[in-house]
């Protein structure tokens, strides 16, 4: 055979059989197309079956006399309570045509009026804010009937207390007023008779006082400041002692709530008449129905619905012009009952 030489062999390309292939097994595997699997086949639902009309029931059957005395008891309830409704202005009606016509000068007495402020001498016995069996025998209400509208009361003197109230007829009477009466500017005094011979001739309470709920309300008493008591400052001065009975002055730092009945009966001296916080429920203590040398026998108890306290003075500058002003208000015929002999009242 002959040989070529190596310049003259065939080039790949230029004739001859191709090159072979190496065999994997990679070639030979099926391919497989690119994407997500191919949801599964789902078979439609099956059919609804027909609704067929359902026998109407007769009265008396089935639940139908159930759900008819159902409904009758629901309209005799509606009904009730429509007559409920109705009847709530008629027995307002008939409880301001049954409450009794006051002169309004009964009620309160003004001391000084002007165009910022009101200051009253109210009657014990009375509300300040109309409300309840009150609608009308009001401070309030008195100050309407005697042309003072509008009023905004700064102090809420206690309904069975007596004395003065103050009353602003401005905005900004009324901001100033709150101010001063907060402030160490306000002097505020009061007059009471207390429940046993108190030892000492001065004194100075500063139990916390808080509120409480009860079944009936809200309950003010003393409270410590953790159990959400606010602080409170009542001095008190003795003026005399008869009839197992104190006078005294206070004087109070703070204005809560009941606040000088609170101390006085904290300390076991509440106020002559205070059925809410004395312990004693009568008008006069026991001491003074027994016959003791040195006491007299022949005072008499406050009425009921009253209390031995009265807000004698007030000592503060004028809102707007800021001018020192002083009101007094005379100690009630039903105090000076019940201790004999003058009032020393300080200066």
């Amino acid at each position: 055979m002959e040989r070529r030489p190596p310049h003259d062999r065939p080039r790949p390309g230029q004739g001859g059989p191709p090159p072979r292939r190496p065999q994997h097994s990679q070639a030979a595997m099926p391919l497989t197309p690119f994407g997500p699997p191919p949801k599964p086949e789902l078979f439609p639902p099956p059919p609804k079956p027909k609704r067929t009309a359902d026998p109407i029931a007769k009265p008396g059957t089935s639940h139908v006399a159930e759900e008819e005395l159902r409904i009758d008891a629901e309209r005799v309830e509606v009904r009730a309570a429509r007559k409920q409704v109705a009847a709530v202005p008629r027995q307002r009606r008939k409880r301001l045509l049954d409450e009794p016509t006051l002169n309004p000068t009964d009620i309160c007495r003004v001391l000084f009026s002007d165009d910022d402020m009101v200051v009253v001498d109210k009657t014990a016995g009375f509300p300040v804010n109309p409300g309840g069996a009150f609608a009308q025998r009001s401070v309030v209400r008195s100050l309407h009937a005697q042309g003072f509208d509008p009023v905004f009361p700064i102090n809420l003197l206690d309904a069975e207390a007596s004395g003065l109230v103050l009353f602003s007829r401005s905005a900004a009477a009324a901001k100033a007023l709150r101010w001063n009466w907060r402030s160490s500017l306000c002097v505020r005094t009061y007059m009471t008779v207390v429940q046993g011979d108190i030892q000492g001739t001065a004194g100075r309470i500063s139990h916390a006082i808080g509120a409480v709920a009860t079944s009936t309300g809200l309950r003010h008493k003393t409270l410590t400041v953790e159990e959400g008591g606010r602080s409170a400052i009542t001095e008190w001065k003795l003026l005399s002692r008869a009839r197992g009975m104190s006078r005294l002055e206070l004087t109070l730092k703070s204005g809560r709530c009941h606040q000088a009945r609170i101390h006085l009966a904290a300390i076991g001296h509440p106020v002559v008449g205070d059925r809410l916080h004395g312990r004693n429920v009568g008008e006069v203590p026991i001491d003074a129905l027994i016959d003791i040398p040195g006491k007299h026998l022949d005072g008499n108890g406050v009425p009921r619905g009253q209390i031995a306290l009265h807000f004698y003075r007030i000592v503060m500058p004028h809102p707007i012009t800021q001018q020192p002003m002083r009101w007094t208000a005379p100690v009630p015929r039903t105090m000076l009952a019940l201790m004999p002999g003058p009032w020393i009242v300080p200066d």
